[in-house]
């Protein structure tokens, strides 16, 4: 295949890579949602092709933020919501039906961010807290792939899985 672009990869340390909302008042617990597919595929300024969402261009955040900020609206209610911006492989992609294809970018790079930031948010902001992990379609698929290699300790504490808009075969439920 050609070259393609691969946006820089967010680093997690930094809050701006996250939509946040702290609203426990003692009896909520932490959602970690993971958003959905916003972008296409685009051209960078000297035309090569990125087949993945990139954070620090604003409108690719923006259009992020529109589905967090929905989902926060009630998922954050009584909760402490984070859900982290990352380079979500494009609509394109998912266009192709090619499952090769589609695994490989999406575990190349965005399924890369999202463990990257579900360690982070484990490390530093869930402080041993019960937690829901939620996500539609790619974020759905990556809720059901983060479920797979979570630590058992973490698993213990997950007191549901929202997987909307992806599906979850035998196999998965399996792994």
């Amino acid at each position: 295949g050609s070259a393609a672009f691969v946006p820089v990869a967010p680093d997690y340390s930094d809050e701006a890579m996250w939509y946040q909302v702290k609203n426990d008042k003692g009896e909520g617990v932490d959602v970690f949602y993971v958003v959905s597919t916003w972008e296409f595929d685009w051209l960078t300024d000297d035309g090569i092709v990125s087949h993945y969402a990139d954070v620090f261009n604003q409108e690719h955040r923006e259009d992020m933020g529109t589905e967090i900020k929905k989902i926060a609206a009630y998922m954050a209610d009584g909760n402490n919501f984070y859900a982290p911006y990352y380079r979500h492989i494009t609509l394109d992609t998912w266009a192709t039906l090619d499952e090769n294809i589609i695994n490989e970018r999406f575990h190349g790079v965005a399924f890369v961010d999202i463990k990257y930031a579900f360690d982070h948010f484990a490390a530093h902001y869930n402080n041993g807290r019960p937690f829901i992990l939620a996500g539609f379609s790619q974020g759905g698929k990556a809720v059901v792939e983060l479920i797979k290699v979570m630590p058992e300790e973490m698993r213990e504490r997950m007191v549901a899985a929202y997987v909307l808009g992806y599906k979850v075969t035998p196999d998965d439920v399996k792994q």
